[in-house]
């Protein structure tokens, strides 16, 4: 593999995890560094790490993997973000008694960061189970995904909190939830079809 198509490879996988970067970070009430950090991190090491597993586990998995990849990464992707989409139509509302809140959701936790980052790398696993096919070495593609995905999640993130600043935080997160889950519709469609 050439360093040209690795790192296509790895900018490839990223996309998902950049996208999904930006659609938290506008339904995020806080923004600060720490979350692009914490993005950068979760998304690039599942990067890091899904290849690799993918790769030591391939004649057992990549059927499998090939097979459901999609519908996993969907399913997932659909209930974080309809949870979004459910939390800022919530907290929008306004209760008897109450002043209405901004979202106070913190999507860059790494308690919710933990299933974002699994549907958005299920498709470094089938690539590292795909690299074990070929005969060749894992640990540069694998490292590529890892940093490259690690950049633009970060990157995304900061996105998001300027997008955000064109509109309110209810809309912002509702928005954010459904882009969350049109990435699904489109992991899944383009594996369908």
């Amino acid at each position: 593999m050439t360093l040209l198509e690795i790192l296509l490879i790895a900018f490839g996988v990223s996309v998902d995890a950049f996208a999904v970067s930006v659609g938290g970070a506008m339904g995020c009430s806080r923004n600060s560094w720490r979350n692009g950090i914490n993005a950068g991190l979760f998304f690039g090491g599942f990067q890091f790490l899904m290849p690799v597993a993918g790769f030591f586990a391939a004649s057992a998995l990549s059927g499998f993997v090939e097979k459901y990849d999609h519908w996993c990464a969907f399913g997932l992707l659909l209930f974080v973000g309809a949870k979004m989409v459910w939390d800022g139509v919530r907290n929008g509302e306004k209760k008897e008694g109450e002043t209405a809140e901004v979202c106070q959701l913190d999507f860059f936790s790494p308690k919710k960061l933990f299933l974002p980052a699994i549907a958005t790398s299920l498709d470094a696993l089938a690539v590292g189970g795909s690299i074990a096919f070929t005969g060749n070495s894992l640990w540069l593609p694998a490292a590529a995904m890892g940093i490259v995905t690690g950049i633009i999640s970060f990157l995304g993130v900061e996105l998001g909190y300027k997008l955000k600043s064109f509109g309110c935080e209810k809309t912002m997160t509702v928005i954010g939830g459904v882009v969350i889950i049109l990435i699904g519709f489109r992991i899944l469609a383009g594996h369908l079809f």
